[in-house]
């Protein structure tokens, strides 16, 4: 019974992460084609065109439709319209075909479905077959299904299998490979591995495509590297930020940080809310995406006297150089994306147990102005509380 049971439960988990991970995918997919094809065959397409991303995101409104996303959705169609049959058949499997849809629900304008899912394409998908591949010959598939030749010499990952395979998060990561090989070998391999989205980023960024061409065994090569890659896992994926952006969870609810850090933060953000001084909390772990990963900005206020965001860091550790070039980065996103004409800059506090005065000299002539490094203290218990504790635990011991 007890087997039984876990079996159940890691299949229906299993499945569960498949039809989130499908839908993601679907989402985007077809956010790109209907950017591409209003940009194409928009009346006035370069003026629509020059305010597209902006526009597009204030009238979608959510941190799901930001410029950035938005940009990766229309590259995610540009690089993948391979897809199409793909997406297309999991619609038509989960709705019906299009005069199933309830009028209330559509899932696609009006004016796309017959463009993209017309009566000639639902009959050519039915007939279609893994034997061609946008308009050339598949020469061959590889045995575990991941990758096909093309008769024009190309490797491309099997549409159905990176549907089936690859979260939306380690797409975003292969976005920024520019080489359509090397985005092709990356995710054959992360199929294969299966490699987590750090494991992918980790790869890439330690330019495995090249150590692989450069050793003399590629295959054992292949080997070892998997043999310490750190695996996708359910609990990595659904703490993904695409994951709770689709479902519509609010951004304290992905919180990872360490347990000590998340406490201070909470009592930290109480203090500066009881200082009052004009201080209004707009987020908690506000999420960034900055071109393929997203970063967290712990608390992030809208001082209303002084006409200025307050972005506040706390580290729980000594100061290191990486500390203040992520708040950095910080301050000139938020002078970028979210300061009004009407605004002062952005200001920067980064909090951490200790700091060392000649970094902070060094670091002095590339660091933002705005930004201010200050140390906290944790309050300890008093000694005697503590000499109790030594007590009660060394008479533990010597009974033991």
């Amino acid at each position: 019974m007890v087997s039984q049971i876990q079996s159940i439960s890691e299949f229906l988990q299993q499945d569960a992460k498949v039809v989130i991970n499908r839908n993601i995918t679907t989402k985007a997919w077809l956010t790109g084609y209907y950017i591409v094809e209003y940009e194409q065959h928009g009346n006035d397409r370069a003026k629509y065109g020059e305010h597209l991303f902006q526009n597009l995101s204030k009238r979608l409104g959510g941190s799901s439709n930001s410029v950035s996303s938005l940009r990766n959705y229309r590259q995610f169609y540009n690089y993948y319209p391979e897809l199409k049959d793909v997406i297309v058949s999991y619609l038509l499997r989960h709705f019906g075909g299009i005069d199933n849809i309830d009028s209330d629900v559509k899932v696609l304008p009006d004016q796309i479905h017959q463009s993209l899912i017309g009566e000639s394409l639902i009959a050519e998908k039915q007939q279609s077959s893994i034997g061609e591949f946008q308009g050339l010959s598949v020469t061959e598939v590889s045995p575990d299904g991941f990758a096909m030749s093309l008769s024009d010499g190309s490797v491309k990952a099997v549409p159905q299998m990176l549907f089936d395979r690859l979260s939306f998060t380690h797409i975003i990561q292969l976005l920024h490979v520019e080489d359509s090989l090397q985005r092709a070998f990356y995710a054959i391999e992360t199929m294969r591995g299966p490699w987590s989205v750090r494991e992918l980023q980790r790869q890439i960024d330690s330019n495995y495509y090249s150590r692989s061409g450069w050793s003399k065994n590629p295959e054992l090569f292949s080997k070892k590297v998997n043999a310490t890659a750190e695996k996708s896992s359910f609990k990595q994926e659904v703490k993904s930020p695409y994951y709770f952006e689709f479902l519509g969870l609010s951004a304290k609810d992905v919180i990872d940080e360490d347990d000590l850090e998340t406490a201070i933060i909470r009592h930290l953000k109480d203090f500066i809310m009881e200082l009052g001084m004009g201080f209004c909390l707009e987020d908690e772990q506000k999420k960034l995406l900055i071109d393929d990963r997203y970063y967290k900005a712990d608390l992030v206020f809208y001082h209303r006297i002084l006409k200025c965001h307050c972005i506040v860091e706390l580290k729980a550790h000594r100061l290191d150089y990486s500390d203040v070039a992520q708040l950095n980065m910080y301050i000139e996103y938020y002078r970028k994306h979210y300061m009004q004409p009407d605004d002062n800059p952005p200001v920067g506090l980064l909090l951490c147990t200790e700091y060392g005065q000649e970094m902070v000299e060094y670091l002095a002539p590339f660091t933002d102005p705005q930004l201010f490094v200050a140390r906290y203290e944790l309050q300890l218990p008093s000694k005697d509380k503590i000499r109790s504790f030594l007590m009660q635990e060394n008479g533990n011991t010597k009974n033991k």
